[in-house]
């Protein structure tokens, strides 16, 4: 993908969102892994992120909540779970909503590429089936990734 936007692919199941920040690479890489970092600008706009635990290493875990600030909705709570860490590079990881049964988790690469002064970060979010992808689309999943890189953008 070369410009920004958000590609779903229901050949291969993949909601793929990328976005060109004019920032180097390792504070958009601080901003995806440094826990107050990330707080400030996870999630759709009007909701707050509280990183309750983040481990970024292959194994290690990031256990977070997001919670409406006007008290509309209950917390969602979710786990990611790290399979593959290259510091400044990439991010690939499964990512889990707790309060849902059966959730089998999105596998997730975030790569972050130098591009020119600023760093292009692209999202590919791997959908067990297509009935998932199907889902987490009719539930804005595209829009909240668009809604929380353009809260990245401000914050860098």
């Amino acid at each position: 993908m070369t410009s920004d936007g958000i590609v779903i692919d229901e050949q291969t199941n993949t909601l793929t969102i990328a976005r060109r920040y004019r920032a180097a690479v390792g504070r958009v890489w601080a901003a995806w892994t440094e826990p107050d970092a990330v707080a400030r600008w996870w999630g759709p706009h009007g909701w707050t992120t509280t990183v309750e635990h983040m481990d970024v290493r292959p194994g290690g875990q990031w256990r977070f909540s997001l919670a409406p600030d006007d008290g509309s909705a209950d917390p969602v709570h979710a786990v990611v779970t790290y399979r593959d860490v290259v510091p400044r590079e990439r991010l690939v990881y499964l990512d889990q909503f707790l309060d849902a049964d059966g959730d089998d988790g999105v596998v997730t690469d975030v790569t972050f590429t130098p591009d020119g002064d600023g760093t292009r970060v692209s999202i590919a979010a791997v959908f067990p089936d297509a009935d998932a992808l199907r889902q987490a689309v009719a539930a804005g999943m595209a829009e909240g990734y668009q809604e929380a890189l353009t809260r990245l953008d401000n914050h860098l």
